[in-house]
This record gives structure tokens, C-alpha cells and sequence, in this order.
């Protein structure tokens, strides 16, 4: 089916040992010295001190290595952080061209998708500070001049509309690649 005993250059998924997309991606860089894309999400968490941003990889674990198979598929096997080469059916799989290039266009800086969390009426979100620390709700109200919103709390059964910094709640952000 793949015909590997060309010269060309090819796409290919790389699964990558946990957690280890970066050390990967600078290995196949350094020791092999083939194009890598390694698509990354930057965004705000939750976490106990409050709102964190980070950046992770768009898909945990693997990266894109732009290689000539034959050559070089030992080689980049055994770089630092890669586990292997994604293969189905012990054939491994061409990533082509066009999906490589459609991922490209999603991102900015070549590698970077900015996910900015608007809040808006109707929006789940986290509170990250005070006795409600922890809790999900609903905005009802965005009070833009105060930097304040309303959001609707279910507390001992009843609803109770509660007004919150707008810093202090994080809104429920998908996956950019989920479906809607």
C-alpha cells in the first residue's frame, strides 16, 4: 500500500513517551534534523491559586515528523521522548500533505492555537476564589463596567444569584478539535 523505498519526504504521526511532545520534538530537531509540527493549545485552567494559562499539545502524545521513512525511521525511533512510529496494520501511516497544511491554517505562530474564554449570559462556569470556590454555575449577568458578573448558584436546593469579579470564575472550555 505505502511504497517506503522512494526518497521522498512524508509525513508521519509520532507517538511520543507522556508528557514529552517538546523533548521529542527537539530530539527529531537536533539528531535527525527532519521538519516537526507539534501543534499546541494555550489557555486558562483552574486551579486552586486561581486562573493559570498554559499550553499543551493540541494532541496529547503525538507529534507530525516530516521524514524519509526508509532512511531514517530507526533513527527517529530511538530520538529522546519517542516511543514510535503510529502504524496501522504494521504499515506505518502517511500523513498527508493536506491535513498537515489544514492544521497549519488553525494556528497561529505555525504551532500555537490562543483559545480566549469569553464569558457571556449562559455560560458554565467555574468559581475559582472564595466560599464558592470550586462550584459550577450559570452566568446571568455580565456587569462589564464593574468587572463583575452575576452567575446562578444552586446552594441547600434553592437558586441564588450571586455577583462575583468576573477573575474569579473561569468559563468551561472545549477541546477546539471536539465536535460541537
Amino acid at each position: 500500500m505505502n511504497d517506503f523505498e522512494n526518497e521522498e519526504l512524508q509525513w508521519f504521526c509520532i507517538k511520543c513517551k507522556p508528557r514529552q511532545e517538546s523533548t521529542a520534538k527537539r530530539s527529531i530537531l537536533r539528531d535527525i534534523g527532519s521538519e516537526v509540527f507539534c501543534p499546541m493549545l494555550r489557555f486558562e485552567r483552574a486551579r486552586r491559586s486561581g486562573r493559570v494559562r498554559v499550553t499543551e499539545a493540541m494532541f496529547p502524545g503525538y507529534l507530525f515528523a516530516r521524514f524519509n521513512y526508509r532512511n531514517q525511521h530507526r533513527h527517529l525511533g530511538a530520538c529522546h521522548g519517542v516511543s514510535h512510529i503510529v502504524k496501522f496494520g504494521g504499515i506505518a501511516a502517511v500523513v498527508g500533505d493536506d491535513i498537515i497544511q489544514a492544521l497549519r491554517e488553525a494556528v497561529l505562530d505555525e504551532e500555537t492555537v490562543e483559545i480566549r474564554s469569553q464569558i457571556e449570559v449562559g455560560t458554565e462556569v467555574q468559581v475559582l476564589k472564595g466560599a464558592f470556590s470550586g462550584i459550577r454555575a450559570l452566568v446571568t449577568q455580565v456587569l462589564p463596567a464593574q468587572s463583575r458578573v452575576k452567575v446562578l448558584l444552586e446552594l441547600l436546593g434553592m437558586e441564588r444569584e450571586v455577583e462575583i469579579e468576573e477573575s474569579g470564575v473561569l468559563p468551561h472550555i472545549a477541546h477546539p478539535l471536539a465536535p460541537n
